[in-house]
C-alpha cells in the first residue's frame, strides 16, 4: 500500500525541473503564492508514495492541532493539520479497497464493522429529518473522515504490529508535548483554577478536554513504556507519563482524574482475568441498586456543599456537589435539556449536531444555573449518551451504548486468548484507555472533535483486529 501510482525518479526529477521553471515566471511577475506549492507537492508526494506515512504522522499532529474558531483565531472550524489528511486518507482508503490482493475483507465483514454501517445509516435517516439539515451532513461527513481512516484503514496497517506501536509512541510524543505546554504556561499563574482554563490554547480549546484525552494519553504511555526496548527509550516514555500526570493534576478536570482510576480498576480486572459476561452481570447490579435507591443517594449528594477552587482536595470533593457547584448544576441542566428534547422528537431527534442549536427552550426554569444562557450558545450536552438520545432519538442512544459494550467484548476476548506479552500490553493498554474516555463521556463528549475521535477510533481498531487474528488463529486449528 505504498506506492499506489508507480512514480519514479525520473517523474520526480522532471516535475521539479518543471516547478522550477514555473517558479522562475512567476517570480518574474511577482506572483508570490507559487512558493506554497512545494509543501503541496511534499504532502502530494507523501500521500502518493507512502501513504502509511501520512496516518502515522497523524498521531503526532492530532494533539498539536489548532482549529481556529476554537481558539478565536478566525471563523474556519477545521483542525489543521489532521482533517485535511484525513480526508485525503478517505479516498486513499476507498482506493484500495478496490484492490482484493491487498485489502483485508474480514474487517468489512466483522460483527463491529457491520454495526459501524448501521450506525453510518442511522446518522443519515435522522440527517434527511434534522432541523439543521446542513449541520447534521457536516456531522455525518465528520463522523466518516474521522472512523474510516482511523479505524477501518487502521487495520489495514495493524498487519505490521510495529505500526501499532510506532502510532501510540508519536501519540505520546504529540500529547506530551502539550501537556509540557501548558504546564509551563500555567506556571506562571501560579497552577490557578481560573487560568487553567484557557492555559492549553492554541492546542486545545479549554482545560475539560485537555483533561479528557491525558485521561487517555497516560495508559497509552505507560504501554509504550512497557514496550520499549532501550533503557533510553524506556526512561524517554517513563517522563511522558510523569509530564502527562502532573499536567493533568493541574487541569482541575475532575472528571479526568476520575477516569485514571477506572482504568486502574479495569487494568485489576483483566489481571483478574475476570470474564467480560461477569463484568455486565456486576455493572447490571450496580445500576439496579442505584436506581432504586435513587432518593436516598440524591439526598445525601445535596448534602455536599463544597464547591471547585484551586485546592485539589476540595475539587475531588466537589465532583459530587449538586447543590451550588455550578458546573455540576449546569451539566445537570444540559442533560435535563437533552431528555426533554427526546421526549419531543423519541424516534429521530433533532439531528445529528444540533443540540446546541436547540437546547435553549429546553431548559427548565429549575434546573437554569448562574452559567446558564437564554441563548443556549454555550455548548453540548456534556454526555457521549444523553447528546446522541437528543440528536438522533433512543436508537442513535443505543447504537453508541453497543460499540462500547461490542468493542469492550472483542477485547476482553482477544486479551484472555493470547499469551504473546506485546498483544496483551497493546490490548489492555486500549481497553484501559478507552474505559477513561467511556467514563468521561458521562460528563462531557468530545467524539465530534480531531482530539478525542483519532485516538478513540484508532484504539478500537486494535481492540478489533486482535479480535480478527485471533478468530483467524482458530480457523486454523
Amino acid at each position: 500500500m505504498n506506492n499506489v501510482i508507480g512514480l519514479t525518479n525520473r517523474h520526480i526529477l522532471s516535475y521539479c525541473i518543471a516547478f522550477t521553471a514555473i517558479a522562475c515566471i512567476f517570480l518574474l511577475n511577482k506572483i508570490d503564492f507559487i512558493f506554497f506549492l512545494p509543501l503541496v507537492l511534499g504532502i502530494a508526494f507523501i500521500y502518493f508514495l507512502k501513504p502509511d506515512t501520512i496516518w502515522t504522522s497523524i498521531a503526532f499532529f492530532t494533539p498539536l492541532s489548532i482549529n481556529p474558531n476554537d481558539v478565536d483565531l478566525g471563523d474556519l472550524s477545521v483542525a489543521f493539520p489532521t482533517e485535511p489528511l484525513l480526508i485525503l486518507l478517505v479516498f486513499f482508503f476507498f482506493y484500495i479497497s478496490l484492490n482484493k490482493t491487498t485489502f483485508d475483507k474480514n474487517v468489512l465483514l466483522h460483527p463491529f464493522s457491520i454495526l459501524i454501517y448501521i450506525y453510518f445509516i442511522w446518522l443519515g435517516i435522522t440527517s434527511l429529518t434534522s432541523t439543521h439539515k446542513i449541520v447534521s451532513f457536516k456531522f455525518l461527513l465528520a463522523k466518516i473522515w474521522f472512523i474510516v481512516p482511523c479505524y477501518f484503514l487502521g487495520i489495514q496497517y495493524f498487519k505490521d504490529e510495529n505500526k501499532i506501536i510506532q502510532f501510540l509512541k508519536y501519540f505520546t510524543i504529540g500529547i506530551s508535548i502539550v501537556a509540557a505546554f501548558n504546564f509551563i504556561h500555567l506556571s506562571f499563574y501560579g497552577f490557578g483554577d481560573k487560568p487553567s482554563q484557557w492555559t492549553m490554547k492554541p492546542f486545545f480549546k479549554d482545560h475539560t478536554i485537555l483533561g479528557a484525552i491525558l485521561g487517555i494519553a497516560i495508559p497509552i504511555s505507560l504501554g509504550t513504556f512497557r514496550l520499549a526496548k532501550s533503557t533510553l527509550s524506556k526512561y524517554f516514555f517513563f517522563i511522558c507519563f510523569i509530564v502527562q500526570l502532573a499536567c493533568l493534576i493541574v487541569t482541575f478536570s475532575r472528571a479526568a482524574w476520575a477516569s485514571i482510576i477506572a482504568a486502574l480498576l479495569v487494568y485489576i480486572i483483566l489481571q483478574l482475568k475476570i470474564k467480560f459476561k461477569y463484568l455486565i452481570g456486576i455493572l447490571v447490579f450496580v445500576l439496579i441498586y442505584i436506581m432504586m435507591n435513587i432518593t436516598t443517594i440524591m439526598m445525601n449528594l445535596e448534602k455536599n456543599k463544597v464547591s471547585s477552587s484551586d485546592d485539589v482536595v476540595e475539587n475531588v470533593e466537589s465532583m459530587s456537589n449538586i447543590s451550588t457547584d455550578a458546573s455540576n448544576l449546569e451539566r445537570i441542566n444540559r442533560w435535563a435539556s437533552a431528555v426533554e428534547m427526546w421526549r419531543e422528537k423519541p424516534i429521530f431527534g433533532f439531528g445529528p449536531g444540533t443540540y446546541m442549536f436547540e437546547y435553549a427552550p429546553y431548559q427548565l426554569s429549575y434546573n437554569l444555573t448562574e452559567i446558564s444562557t437564554n441563548f443556549g450558545d454555550v455548548g453540548n450536552a456534556h454526555s457521549e449518551y444523553l447528546g446522541p438520545l437528543a440528536e438522533t432519538g433512543m436508537l442513535g442512544m443505543l447504537l453508541f451504548i453497543a460499540i462500547l459494550f461490542l468493542s469492550f467484548h472483542c477485547g476482553f476476548h482477544a486479551y484472555y486468548s493470547t499469551e504473546n506479552r506485546t498483544k496483551r500490553i497493546l490490548i489492555s493498554t486500549s481497553i484501559c484507555a478507552l474505559s477513561t474516555y467511556y467514563l468521561h463521556g458521562l460528563l462531557n463528549n468530545f467524539l465530534d472533535t480531531d482530539k478525542a475521535a483519532v485516538i478513540f477510533w484508532t484504539l478500537t481498531a486494535i481492540l478489533i483486529y486482535y479480535h480478527i487474528e485471533v478468530k483467524k488463529s482458530k480457523a486454523k486449528i
